[in-house]
């Protein structure tokens, strides 16, 4: 794998936060993934493209716990998590956006984004009365994360407002944010763009390309190969359930297999 950028904020030479052994899913007859191999560097911004059907969201949902593969290993820190529920991947720090935006619609923008942080020592009944103070100001400290995050999404001014009246490009901005709150390990974005109107495409473009200086490490799954170009390095293609090539997008844009594949087919 080739070395990250330190302007992507990953440790070059460090060992990957992520590494795919050989996983494989089979729908009926149909195999969608067919023994795919890949390591995610610790802080890096990579990005997975492919066509339709490569088997990128699939990849992601066996990452995320939410499909169970039918081989393979996937090593968080050396941790096999393959075939873990999704919230016990999630208890360890592997948080998931989807391509339908989700939030919740009866609460409000700056609720919903709470709801990313576990929970408040506050809330636990013996908390109550030991360490006020200090819950409080992780309490508040929280507040101000959340506040900050609509601010660099320009959804401050909807804070009060019920996720549920949003725009579908405003809801995926709350959904990302939120997920941001959690403050995951690893970072699953599967197709952020995907229904975002022109407007807001910026602002999601600008808050991930700010995880890259917080060390944060992410996988994103995006069409606009603009975007992944700007952002990712390394960048994964895969086709019909395999890895094809990997590198950076100029190297992949001038080789003949992944043209045929993706860019110009």
């Amino acid at each position: 794998m080739a070395d990250v950028s330190s302007e992507t904020g990953a440790e070059t030479g460090a060992a990957p936060l992520l590494v795919v052994e050989d996983i494989a899913k089979s729908y009926g007859g149909v195999r969608a993934v067919d023994g795919i191999s890949l390591s995610v560097p610790r802080g890096s911004l990579t990005g997975l493209i492919g066509p339709n059907g490569a088997g990128k969201s699939s990849v992601l949902g066996m990452i995320a716990g939410a499909i169970r593969p039918d081989r393979g290993r996937i090593l968080l820190e050396g941790e096999d998590i393959a075939g873990l529920r999704p919230y016990d991947v999630a208890r360890r720090g592997v948080i998931r956006t989807f391509q339908a935006a989700s939030v919740f619609p009866q609460m409000t923008v700056l609720e919903n984004l709470l709801l990313g942080v576990p929970p408040w020592d506050g809330e636990r009944f013996v908390s109550s009365f030991v360490g006020r103070r200090a819950w409080h100001r992780r309490e508040t400290a929280q507040l101000e994360q959340a506040r900050s995050i609509l601010a660099s999404l320009q959804l401050s001014r909807h804070a009060d407002s019920y996720a549920g009246e949003l725009s579908g490009g405003q809801k995926r901005l709350v959904e990302i944010g939120r997920a941001i709150m959690a403050r995951p390990r690893l970072l699953l974005l599967d197709e952020p763009m995907a229904g975002v109107a022109r407007t807001l495409a910026a602002p999601i473009e600008d808050l991930i390309a700010k995880l890259r200086t917080t060390g944060m490490t992410v996988v994103l799954i995006e069409h606009e190969l603009g975007l992944v170009e700007r952002l990712c390095s390394p960048v994964i293609v895969l086709a019909q359930g395999k890895v094809l090539m990997q590198g950076a997008m100029d190297e992949l844009r001038a080789d003949p297999d992944v043209r045929r594949a993706y860019l110009v087919g």
